[in-house]
């Protein structure tokens, strides 16, 4: 039996008469890349109130934190270990090896609810010819310790959010084998980036990465069949993420791959429910095919590529890789609600009813079940789903406020109706009652308040908490009901007036505007102030006119002030693509409901027809700008001080242009997509920089979602600069394109160009650096990158109409060949325009500076509005609305 670590400078010796082999790798630029890796252990903290102050982390850490490794000292692959919690309970973990990708990080973030304690280790061997003194660097987001050797060597204390950081240390390696052993942790409250990454000096006079060698213990035999078959795996690619009804879902191998083996491929679920298994005889230039997708449902999957049943259940060959994808079958509508037969649905009220009927079927969450109230179909509501909300907002876990908002226009809606479920009204009326209103109220908890969203969430809860019960003892607050509706009222005045006057500072997003409208369909249908009401009516039309502008065939493909990657990806899976379909017939109904249900159970709301028919305008080409800017809240933790967008969109039948201009360049980034061109649902492309190789929702920035450092990007018409100026020790060291090759119907690479046709529409791209497309990972045919930390991307859009044929086009863009010097580029556009930009300096058009700021708050065909705007007149051929603002009413 193995013995346990006692002490941070003793870890007792390991004995074991298991026989084991062991893995070998080499360093990649210093950096380990191949861990075996246990954890996390999730503790959750319940007396929250105990850690007051901003570093209530460093306050957790430290009270659970151990003095000890708290691991046996024979880590091996597939071997199981049992350690206790702060709290004294114990888990059973399983050492696992986990490869790291082109950012060096071991990577096990997650989002919590509520707050947690996390921490887990990773263990390698490391090899060296002699005796030496080396320089480590260990990065991580929170405390970490190393041991050497059962010797405690290092412990770091910090706690870095979304950007980890670095401490570099000089411990001893002995001549041979060593056994380093890191124990890492964080504190969870919301997005948790959980990283780690060890990177090690050679000694002077020694070879980079070979003069040490690296070994991972494994239970897993034998050994060289253990080896084969993850180097066949880990040659595996797909060339699409998002998979459309009709498309087929074959996995690739590369030509050249010199190995070949039986092994089961698998199509699954992210939770494990399998759709699909072959057993096919891989080799190089093979291709499984899981044929279209069409029968699967919408959501995520994962390709599973791992050994045959027999080796994996019986011989216990438990050797895996995934690779992720997503599925939306949805049908999707690009022309006009109407016009064909696709697209039959007319009328508002047609759409309506559809919107609820998918909602209700789909059996999704707690607004489908809200759905099913709408449509009266009481048998089906399932009471379990709506008290798992009522528990979960109980608890106070994060996004609360989504469900509550929910719930109280259930209950103000439907509550007396007969067949409104008698189960449920007592445990809504405590929740309720119960409920945290706003940050000022007694209780600590991880409840996001803060952000634009979830301000008018948090203000539209109180409002309607206050309308349900007016006489009501509140028991958290200790306030009666009529005090939370006047203070939900006035908030939700402050707010609204806000949005109208200046704009959102979560501009355009295809993520929170969903949230937007969940608040604002409640406020408009069901406020009984009448100030309130014709306010949220008003903004959500101005909200409605924004995304009407900024959106191609029901695709919001507008930059972004916030967003993640399955939404960038395609716009099947934008939050907002239902809100578009019941609008003006465009887009598409997905998962993504709260939304679009709020809005159709909301019927004192009706779009304004002209902004249902701006939607569907085609024009040649329309030039929209937009400034949006305010102050931000004093109360805001994260950042004060005013805020400011300037954005433009050029918009043609057969493509949509938009970006953010001048935005910050230089500054570090967050989840803000600056550009993005579209042509379809899926054929999308825009650049950004990546701060590691994950996609994740709670790493904010990732690979594809948000900047590491904000690029000075400017826009003319269709001719897109974005120049990318990094830190000399930025992580990654390159910038790279989203460019879905399988999405468009032709593609081509030439003289340092990506071209892509989709229909009519084309589009070109180049970078100073030149361009490399990738044909193998897990980005293959969709990631374009360019090395490099200054660099020049530059995006040319066209269309048949315009330009001729594709190859007229793309020889048009080598013909006009950009002039690039450092960080400052010429060029001449397709329609002949002189235009030249600097890291430094205005856009010069034909020798002529450009304005990229202080934009009208609208300036388009349809509208012309000043900053801070007291009125919106919006107009299109014989229609005309006016947005009065400072009057609260609409004309």
């Amino acid at each position: 039996m193995s013995e346990k670590v006692q002490t941070p400078d003793e870890l007792g010796p390991e004995t074991s008469d298991e026989a084991l082999g062991e893995l070998s790798y080499e360093l990649q630029g210093g950096y380990i890349h191949s861990w075996l890796v246990a954890g996390p252990i999730k503790t959750p903290v319940n007396d929250l109130d105990r850690y007051q102050g901003v570093d209530f982390k460093a306050q957790i850490a430290r009270a659970y934190y151990r003095n000890q490794a708290d691991v046996e000292l024979d880590p091996a692959e597939g071997r199981t270990f049992h350690v206790e919690d702060p709290r004294g309970n114990s888990h059973a973990l399983t050492w696992q090896v986990a490869h790291c990708g082109d950012d060096h990080y071991v990577n096990l973030s997650g989002f919590y609810h509520t707050c947690h304690y996390l921490y887990a280790w990773a263990y390698v061997k490391v090899v060296v010819p002699t005796l030496n003194s080396v320089a480590m660097t260990l990065t991580t987001n929170g405390p970490a310790d190393l041991w050497i050797n059962g010797k405690h060597a290092h412990r770091q204390e910090h706690h870095a959010l979304q950007r980890p950081q670095s401490r570099r240390f000089l411990p001893t390696l002995h001549k041979g084998e060593n056994e380093l052993l890191i124990r890492f942790e964080v504190v969870a409250a919301r997005a948790c980036p959980f990283l780690m990454a060890l990177h090690i000096e050679p000694p002077p006079a020694e070879a980079a990465d070979s003069w040490a060698q690296l070994r991972l213990p494994t239970t897993l035999a034998p050994l060289a069949r253990r080896e084969k078959l993850e180097k066949i795996f880990d040659q595996a690619y797909l060339k699409r993420s998002v998979y459309h009804r009709q498309d087929e879902l074959p996995i690739y191998w590369p030509d050249d791959m010199k190995l070949s083996d039986k092994i089961t491929v698998r199509l699954q679920s992210p939770t494990g429910r399998i759709y699909a298994e072959a057993q096919p005889d891989v080799s190089g230039g093979s291709r499984v095919n899981f044929g279209p997708v069409y029968q699967l449902p919408d959501g995520p999957y994962e390709a599973v590529l791992m050994p045959t049943p027999n080796e994996y259940y019986l011989d216990q060959m438990r050797v895996t890789r995934h690779l992720p994808l997503y599925v939306y079958n949805g049908k999707y509508a690009e022309t006009p609600a109407g016009t064909s037969p696709s697209t039959p649905l007319r009328t508002p009220e047609e759409r309506r009813m559809e919107t609820l009927r998918h909602a209700a079927q789909r059996d999704i969450d707690l607004y489908s079940q809200i759905a099913r109230m709408a449509l009266g179909e009481w048998k089906k509501v399932r009471v379990d789903a709506v008290l798992h909300s009522v528990e979960r907002i109980n608890r106070r876990v994060d996004c609360s406020d989504f469900d509550m908002v929910g719930l109280l226009g259930a209950l103000l809606r439907y509550g007396n109706d007969p067949n409104f479920p008698e189960a449920l009204k007592a445990p809504l009326v405590e929740c309720v009652r119960g409920f945290k209103y706003w940050m000022d109220e007694p209780g600590d908890d991880a409840m996001c308040y803060w952000t634009e969203n979830h301000q008018i969430l948090f203000h539209t809860c109180q409002l309607l908490a206050g309308q349900l019960l007016p006489h009501a003892h509140f028991s958290n607050a200790g306030q009666l009901g009529i005090w939370h509706r006047a203070m939900g009222e006035q908030r939700a005045l402050s707010w609204l007036r806000k949005r109208a006057t200046g704009g959102f500072m979560e501009w355009d997003s295809n993520c929170y505007f969903n949230e937007d409208v969940l608040a604002l369909a409640h406020l408009a249908d069901l406020a009984q102030d009448d100030t309130v009401a014709e306010m949220a009516a008003v903004v959500l039309d101005k909200l409605s006119f924004t995304m009407a502008l900024n959106s191609f065939k029901g695709v919001f493909g507008s930059t972004h002030g916030r967003s993640y990657t399955s939404l960038i990806l395609s716009g099947r899976d934008e939050r907002t693509a239902g809100t578009s379909r019941l609008l003006w017939g465009q887009g598409v109904l997905n998962d993504r409901i709260t939304g679009s249900v709020s809005l159709a159970c909301a019927q004192s709301y009706e779009l304004p027809p002209i902004i249902a028919a701006i939607a569907l305008d085609q024009p040649q080409q329309l030039w929209n700008r937009e400034r949006h800017a305010g102050q931000r809240e004093e109360w805001c933790d994260r950042e004060t001080g005013e805020w400011e967008i300037n954005k433009v969109t050029y918009k043609t039948p057969d493509y949509m242009l938009s970006s953010a201009q001048d935005y910050r360049p230089g500054e570090q980034g967050m989840q803000q997509h600056i550009w993005q061109a579209t042509l379809s649902p899926d054929a999308v492309v825009f650049v950004n920089h990546p701060v590691c190789v994950h996609d994740e929702n709670h790493l904010r920035p990732n690979f594809w979602s948000g900047n590491g450092v904000l690029p000075r990007v400017v826009q003319w018409k269709e001719t897109l600069i974005g120049i990318y100026h990094l830190p000399p020790d930025d992580w990654m060291g390159f910038t790279h394109a989203y460019f879905p090759t399988e999405a468009f119907d032709e593609f081509a690479m030439r003289e340092g160009w990506a071209f892509g046709r989709k229909g009519d529409g084309y589009i070109a791209l180049t970078a100073a650096n030149g361009l490399q497309l990738l044909e193998r990972g897990p980005w293959a045919y969709r990631e374009i990158r360019s090395p490099g930390l200054q660099n020049i991307w530059i995006c040319q859009m066209g269309r048949q109409s315009e330009d001729g044929s594709f190859a007229d086009f793309i020889n048009a863009c080598l013909a006009h060949a950009p002039q690039f010097a450092d960080l400052s580029v010429n060029l001449q556009s397709l329609r002949g325009e002189s235009l030249a930009f600097s890291w430094e300096g205005p856009l010069l058009v034909d020798g002529s500076a450009q304005q990229t700021s202080d934009f009208r708050h609208y300036d388009n065909p349809y509208c012309q509005a000043e900053l801070p705007a007291e009125e919106m007149i919006i107009q299109f051929q014989d229609q005309q609305m006016r947005l009065n603002f400072a009057l609260n009413e609409q004309a």
